[in-house]
């Protein structure tokens, strides 16, 4: 009898153990491995379907991960949802199922995790809403603050998010939500309305929300902190799609309107979405926007907003109107406007952001936008700035005075433009800690700039970034190259930077340049002696050139129509193709008209006259004609008028005349003056030929007009 009771109570104590082990741990399918301390049991589990882990009922963390081989994952699943859900796990508080192709979820699946705080579900992208509603069962029976569903529901094209769901969150203690990249066009009314007024972090991008009423629901979160609207009427996350480029059409004709109005216009959908926003919220993010304006129009923050960080990068937002006011507990600290492709911004944009401490204006196109004289004051407004980064826009140059009501400012990027030069004043910034100008052009520093840096490095650590520009590497530029390597300011350069005008890097330049220009400056004072002399040959030919340029350009033409064949010298039977050139105003046309057919036509004596508008080659410059003619005619007869005298052409014509007497040392010119001229009206050289030569006087009767033509045509006739 001893020996069956000491069996039974064996059998007794074996079975008592046998239980207590199943009510301390369950089975799990996939290869788990179990990590623990004093306070967490953490389980993570790989997807191998023909493997079941025990798994401690005081798990704390569960981590599930996709199978490494492969395995039909729709079975592993629906294995590892059995063996999970509805059991009664009292201390897990995380759980972690994202990118496992779940395709549903038991109704209610999680409600037994009374400590539950952490659920992740995201990248199951097959699951739908149906699902997230089934996961969503039974939370307000758990501890549930934060909630990843993001790109989940790629069942539906722009599906509406239920209210259901935002029912059963209604009484929980949810602070996180995420539903990114779930193709939701709109929320069911009430669904934004009814979600937790405990949530403080909500993120919702890369959806294809619109500005409809029901959106502004949002508003009444009483206490949330931060909203991520990012990427909106764009595909999910994982798509690679370039983002489009949208422009807002309004319903309304807006042909009569420019872009500026209607950035203005309270219709535009980007104007009150501000003042919609929860008081409460400190960090919006709203980056690559595709849909509204083209261009940021007036905002404004509701009455006691909190709003401290804002991100607008990557909108298109090519023109910045605004202004963007804010309430008097203005809290704007940080705002993001990069990779916009903006072009201009509106003097008072920035005015009323007193409190903003950073900002990014980088990767847009405002390097025109600079150049621009009234493009000082664009940052006048930012009293409290601290950090403003203004690299990858195309900037040649900026005003000096651009950054003279920001006293604050500790750093400077304006790094990657095309700075040619630096000319903007830093005197001012005594708590400037960081410059990058690397990657432009310029050349040196100025002096001035260098002092001041000199100077605040006295305080404190200053950095200047200034690697990848072209360094002008010569005597004149040594100075500036010595303080990069001697100055108290950390100068940042790079090993492979190169150095304008020698062939190596800036190290070694600077060597050889210590040598080179310690020789030269032995022989500096024969630089200005030589400059001294160089300048004196100089002036001397000016002048001999100047009294001499009527020569120089009467023999240049004369030497370019001889290479062309042309010899009119020897060329007839006396060596002249015109008896006479006639050179004359147009306004003293009749008279020389009378002139013409008196000598032409004469019965005893017929001459040949050379006139500009009857034998002048077309085609050719004036000048060459003009050459030409003096060149080949026997004489050159003057007809001296006050018209004569303003034109540019005749008094051409008279200076190659008096050329051609100096160079074939021959009288060639015949002065017939048409009225009587004040010696006071008369150019230099014309009164000078009157105080040497004689001249012929128009005749005012008849019978002076007989002693005239003897007189004119006994000249010609007689060299």
């Amino acid at each position: 009898m001893n020996e069956i009771s000491l069996v039974i109570s064996l059998f007794y104590v074996v079975f008592i153990y046998l239980a207590a082990s199943e009510e301390m741990e369950f089975y799990l399918c996939g290869n788990c491995t179990e990590t623990s301390n004093s306070t967490d049991v953490s389980v993570t589990c790989d997807g191998e379907l023909d493997t079941k882990s025990p798994i401690s009922v005081n798990v704390t963390t569960l981590i599930y991960r996709k199978s490494r081989n492969n395995c039909v994952l729709r079975d592993l699943c629906d294995c590892v949802l059995r063996d999970l859900c509805f059991k009664k796990l009292e201390k897990l508080r995380i759980i972690k199922l994202s990118s496992n192709k779940l395709r549903s979820i038991p109704r209610g699946c999680f409600s037994n995790f009374s400590s539950l705080e952490n659920l992740s579900i995201s990248n199951n992208d097959q699951l739908g809403f149906d699902n997230l509603y089934n996961a969503c069962f039974g939370l307000n029976k758990t501890r549930i603050k934060h909630l990843y569903a993001s790109n989940i529901n790629q069942v539906k094209i722009t599906y509406p998010f239920p209210l259901n769901i935002s029912l059963l969150l209604t009484n929980t203690s949810l602070e996180t939500l995420h539903l990114a990249y779930n193709e939701i066009r709109m929320p069911e009314s009430g669904a934004i309305f009814y979600l937790p007024q405990t949530l403080q972090n909500v993120s919702i991008r890369g959806n294809r929300f619109e500005p409809t009423p029901l959106f502004f629901e949002m508003g009444n979160l009483k206490s949330l902190h931060q909203l991520d609207i990012s990427f909106q009427c764009t595909t999910r996350q994982f798509r690679s799609r370039l983002r489009r480029r949208v422009d807002f059409v309004p319903d309304s004709d807006t042909s009569n309107h420019t872009i500026d109005e209607f950035c203005n216009m309270e219709k535009s959908p980007e104007a009150n979405v501000l003042m919609t926003l929860p008081s409460s919220l400190r960090i919006l993010i709203a980056t690559g926007m595709v849909s509204g304006t083209n261009c940021i129009p007036r905002l404004s923050t509701g009455t006691g907003s909190m709003l401290e960080y804002i991100d607008i990068s990557r909108d298109g937002y090519h023109k910045w109107i605004g202004p963007i006011n804010v309430n008097q507990s203005n809290q704007i600290k940080v705002l993001n406007l990069s990779h916009n492709q903006c072009q201009d911004i509106n003097r008072g944009f920035f005015d009323n952001l007193v409190n903003l401490s950073s900002l990014d204006i980088s990767f847009n196109s405002l390097g025109p936008f600079f150049k621009r004289n009234e493009s000082k004051y664009v940052f006048q407004g930012l009293k409290s700035l601290k950090n403003l980064k203004m690299s990858y826009n195309w900037i040649s140059q900026v005003p000096e005075d651009l950054l003279i009501q920001n006293n604050l400012l500790e750093k400077l990027d304006i790094s990657n433009n095309g700075l040619e030069s630096w000319n903007i004043s830093i005197k001012h910034l005594k708590k400037l800690k960081f410059i990058n100008c690397a990657v432009n052009k310029l050349e040196t520093l100025p002096k001035a700039i260098r002092d001041n840096l000199d100077e605040l490095s006295l305080s404190r650590d200053i950095i200047l970034d200034f690697h990848h520009n072209k360094i002008l590497c010569s005597c004149d530029n040594l100075e500036f190259i010595n303080w990069l390597f001697t100055s108290r300011v950390s100068v940042h350069l790079s090993e492979a930077d190169q150095c304008t005008g020698y062939n190596g890097n800036i190290t070694n330049a600077h060597e050889y340049l210590k040598k080179e220009c310690g020789k030269n400056r032995d022989k500096e004072w024969l630089y200005p002696v030589q400059l001294i002399c160089i300048l004196f040959i100089l002036s001397v030919l000016v002048v001999v050139g100047y009294k001499k340029r009527w020569a120089i350009i009467y023999r240049w033409y004369l030497f370019r129509l001889r290479r062309k064949g042309y010899t009119p010298v020897g060329g007839s039977e006396d060596g002249y193709k015109y008896d006479a050139f006639l050179s004359f105003a147009d306004e003293d046309r009749a008279f020389v008209d009378k002139v013409v057919e008196q000598m032409e036509k004469d019965s005893n004596v017929q001459f040949k006259l050379c006139i500009h508008y009857r034998d002048f080659t077309p085609g050719k410059y004036i000048s060459k004609n003009i050459v030409k003619a003096v060149h080949s005619s026997r004489k050159t007869i003057v007809f001296m008028s006050r018209a004569y005298l303003k034109s540019h052409w005749c008094n051409y014509e008279l200076r190659m005349a008096v050329t051609e007497e100096s160079h074939m040392d021959r009288k060639a010119i015949i002065m017939i003056v048409l009225e009587e001229i004040p010696k006071a009206e008369l150019s230099l050289e014309v009164l000078q030929y009157f105080q040497k030569n004689s001249y012929i006087a128009k005749p005012n009767n008849e019978q002076e007009m007989k002693l005239f033509w003897r007189t004119l045509k006994g000249v010609v006739a007689n060299d």
